[in-house]
């Protein structure tokens, strides 16, 4: 799955299999709290801010998916904090 396929729903969906915070989510994605939250209320980012995104979860575990028409976000508990 590439970096600008990710949204605010698949973003919301990784945050909470994680039980990241917002606030935690923009500080491990060296991004603005503010613009995390625009993102997640619907507004468009920058491709600079998709791919912090997209790192920060995918550097914790977070892995997607495209097959088709289904997009799916999963955990690699190989790679969770310990």
């Amino acid at each position: 799955m590439e970096q600008n396929d990710i949204d605010r729903t698949l973003v919301r969906t990784a945050r909470a299999l994680l039980d990241l915070t917002q606030a935690e989510l923009a500080t491990r994605a060296e991004i603005a709290l503010a613009t995390l939250k625009r993102f997640e209320n619907g507004s468009i980012p920058t491709p600079v801010i998709r791919s912090a995104i997209f790192r920060a979860l995918e550097e914790v575990g977070i892995e997607f998916q495209k097959t088709g028409k289904n997009i799916g976000v999963s955990i690699n508990v190989r790679k969770l904090p310990k």
